[in-house]
């Protein structure tokens, strides 16, 4: 007859408290039975940690892909900005040549 199936580690810890001998054979199995109910918890706690670990490296690979896209739009942004700034100091070349063309023909009249 078992004295610990279908029991909790706490059910066995109580009953250990309440009649068991230590170094009977009642005694013996609780004890087996408490180290291997811890077992099963540990094992269950690190299976549920391992599967917080993966899911928590598939959101930093995904963190990354994206960070490396933005990168990418910062560079984009960078060289159309440089672009655009290009063509603003050429308008502006062109904007004095065209003062100073007036002003060179306002006095020469």
């Amino acid at each position: 007859m078992s004295y610990v199936q279908g029991k909790s580690k706490n059910e066995i810890l109580e009953a250990m408290s309440g009649t068991a001998q230590p170094g009977s054979a009642v005694h013996e199995q609780q004890k087996s039975a408490i180290l291997v109910r811890c077992t099963e918890d540990i094992q269950v706690a690190f299976q549920e940690q391992s599967n917080a670990t993966r899911k928590v490296n598939s959101s930093l690979v995904h963190l990354n892909v994206r960070i490396d896209s933005l990168e990418m739009a910062f560079k984009e942004s960078s060289k159309s900005s440089s672009k655009v700034a290009c063509a603003l100091n050429w308008l502006t070349a062109a904007l004095v040549l065209v003062g100073i063309a007036q002003v060179v023909v306002a006095y020469a009249k």
